[in-house]
């Protein structure tokens, strides 16, 4: 039982470092592109 939780956790912890750094290259492209037209 706990095997399944601790796959599950890790699971969920990938993917929200996944989604993570996808949120962070996106908003500094954003940026880049925001001071640049400035």
């Amino acid at each position: 039982m706990w095997f399944r939780f601790l796959m599950i956790g890790f699971f969920s912890l990938t993917a929200i470092s996944l989604m993570g750094y996808q949120v962070s290259e996106i908003f500094q492209a954003y940026s880049d592109m925001f001071f640049n037209k400035n």
